[in-house]
């Protein structure tokens, strides 16, 4: 006679720890990384803590996913319950590190440039804060296709088209300025953009030069942090230039 047959019940196999470890884990490390970025685009933390918060997350991300796996793998040997748990840890791992590792991907694929221009020989300058050299071959190289924007309007018109496109973008913005008194005159903005998601910030000036009946726009983007930009800097001058090039008459 079964146990089941005199009113003997069979205790319900017991639940792993490690899968309700590994998902709280996951969980956790979606708030760190939402947490680190929602300081640096509310500016309440420098780009750098920021970052190094924004890596603590993903580094606890990619701790959740390895004992997820270790946990349905405990699961299916020992008959515990918790493999929906480490399942579910396992997704939300995998899908906080997917766009950092896509992004990771590209570094192999975009040139080690932070600072590019329309014309790299003579870029438009930032005020307040020396300019370093452009590396003009290199970007050539890597970008043909960035050149000046030529347009039919004047120089002032230009300016004023570009400071909307640029409120527009929520690009905190500075200027317009004219210069020098003497001569010609050259009008240039300058203006602070951030990157989609974490925020991070670039120095972007542009200038519009008299060229004819016309104005010839040359555009300059320039990320805070060092190293490889992804070719975010190139993506943005080439949008911004097309969407000016699209609104002037």
């Amino acid at each position: 006679m079964s146990l089941g047959a005199i009113g003997v019940r069979t205790p319900p196999p017991r639940r792993s720890r490690l899968a309700r470890f590994a998902l709280h884990l996951a969980v956790f490390a979606v708030l760190v990384c939402l947490y680190a970025i929602a300081l640096i685009r509310a500016e309440a933390l420098e780009p750098l803590p920021g970052l190094a918060a924004f890596g603590a997350g993903l580094a606890l991300s990619g701790l959740a996913a390895l004992l997820s796996l270790i946990a349905m793998a405990v699961v299916w040997r020992t008959g515990l319950r918790g493999g929906v748990r480490a399942l579910f840890a396992l997704v939300i791992a995998a899908l906080t590190l997917a766009g950092p590792a896509y992004m990771l991907s590209r570094a192999g694929l975009t040139p080690s440039l932070d600072d590019v221009a329309t014309d790299p020989s003579d870029p438009p300058t930032f005020a307040g804060a020396p300019s370093a050299p452009l590396d003009a071959a290199r970007q050539r190289a890597a970008y043909p296709d960035l050149a000046p924007l030529r347009l039919s309007v004047p120089p002032e018109e230009a300016i004023n088209l570009a400071l909307g496109l640029m409120e527009q973008r929520g690009w905190r913005t500075i200027g317009p300025t004219a210069f020098p008194r003497g001569g010609p005159p050259r009008l240039r903005i300058e203006a602070v953009a951030r990157s989609a998601v974490l925020g991070l910030p670039a120095d972007v000036a542009l200038r519009a030069r008299p060229d004819g009946d016309g104005a010839v726009v040359d555009m300059r983007s320039a990320s805070r942090l060092g190293g490889l930009d992804l070719g975010a800097n190139a993506e943005r001058v080439q949008a911004f230039l097309a969407d000016l090039g699209a609104a002037a008459p």
